[in-house]
């Protein structure tokens, strides 16, 4: 089942309002979006953070999501229209999943992949797992690293203590990304983007301490 353009006509609109308004969120280098298959690779924090992702990417994108939203056939076919497609995450292997990633890139769509494989429970990066190591090498593809804040704690943000923020890194190009894969791997290459996720949340602290003196 195919994405639903409406989803960018009617629903996106809607979704950049609140995340605006409502969040004040702030997105941070968003020229880096290159035409083509793209993988976009960050943490994850929030059930959240999917549809403000795509409410920060000028174009369409598609994503995992829990197999349990897929259990009815409208709930289903919504989901589906969305963009998501199903993830077991009760499972060690998800072949259907990963498959259905590659294909989408390969096709030229964008998707957003959490490295970490699910969401952190109290902000701290989990380690990374070997799937979007595995989409990278399938598809070619280059990834854009990105770094949620404050979507795990949207109450702060509607009270203005904090705000929802994007930010995303440079491309990491697929000569970089099968360089490592020689090295070690789907696992490896995994392993390189996570940092390349955390490399933006370290500058982001830099910036802003640079900014008091």
């Amino acid at each position: 089942m195919k994405r639903s353009i409406l989803v960018d006509i009617v629903l996106r609109p809607i979704i950049v309002t609140l995340a605006v308004v409502l969040f004040r969120m702030k997105v941070v280098n968003w020229r880096h979006f290159p035409k083509g298959g793209l993988i976009l690779a960050g943490n994850h924090i929030s059930n959240w953070d999917p549809p403000f992702i795509a409410a920060a990417v000028p174009r369409g994108v598609h994503f995992m999501a829990k197999s349990s939203l897929f259990k009815t056939r409208t709930l289903s076919w919504f989901m589906h229209k969305l963009g998501a497609f199903p993830i077991n995450r009760r499972s060690t292997v998800n072949s259907g999943a990963l498959n259905k990633a590659i294909e989408l890139v390969n096709q030229g769509q964008a998707v957003i992949i959490f490295p970490e494989g699910t969401r952190s429970r109290d902000g701290k990066m989990l380690p990374a797992k070997a799937g979007v190591g595995y989409i990278a090498h399938a598809t070619g593809a280059p990834v854009l690293p990105f770094f949620l804040k404050g979507m795990d704690d949207p109450k702060s943000t509607l009270l203005f203590k904090s705000r929802f923020q994007v930010t995303f890194g440079q491309i990491i190009t697929p000569g970089e990304l099968e360089a490592i894969h020689r090295q070690g791997g789907a696992k490896k290459s995994a392993e390189f983007i996570l940092e390349k996720v955390k490399e933006i949340n370290i500058e982001t602290k830099k910036g802003k301490e640079r900014e008091r003196e």
